[in-house]
């Protein structure tokens, strides 16, 4: 395999890394400190919590990328007739999607956070209730 393909390949592998301890540190810190981050409004909360597991997550990273590189390193590396831009272009694909499921993944956590926060106002008690006309004449 050529140094080039090599390096997108380590790349990837890092990128695709990142991004899953980026969702994994997103929802432990939602879930364990969930009342520290009701003290905050929703946008500062949903960034302070996104700036924090940026942070855990870069750092795991570092530390967890030499460990998975040795274990993929047999099939990760084994193709020798992969050329720098099929590595390239397949790095790019793969950090798209890993993107795009850590982007969705991340969504459907605070979803889930914001409901439990906030549940949704019972009917009954709802001001907004309109009330049928015979008796809003009798008023």
């Amino acid at each position: 395999m050529p140094q080039d393909a090599a390096f997108y390949r380590i790349g990837l592998i890092e990128s695709i890394t990142l991004l899953l301890l980026l969702v994994l540190a997103f929802g432990a810190l939602t879930v364990v400190m969930r009342e520290r981050w009701l003290a905050l409004g929703a946008t500062e909360s949903l960034l302070a919590r996104l700036a924090v597991a940026a942070l855990v997550a870069s750092v795991a990273v570092g530390g967890l990328s030499g460990v998975i590189l040795n274990l993929l390193q047999g099939g990760a590396f084994s193709d020798t007739t992969l050329s720098a831009s099929a590595s390239r272009n397949q790095a790019l694909l793969g950090i798209a999607l890993a993107l795009a499921f850590a982007t969705v993944g991340i969504i459907r956590i605070e979803m889930y956070h914001r409901r439990l926060v906030s549940p949704p106002v019972q009917e009954d008690d709802a001001e907004w209730r309109v009330e049928p006309p015979d008796i809003a004449k009798r008023r």
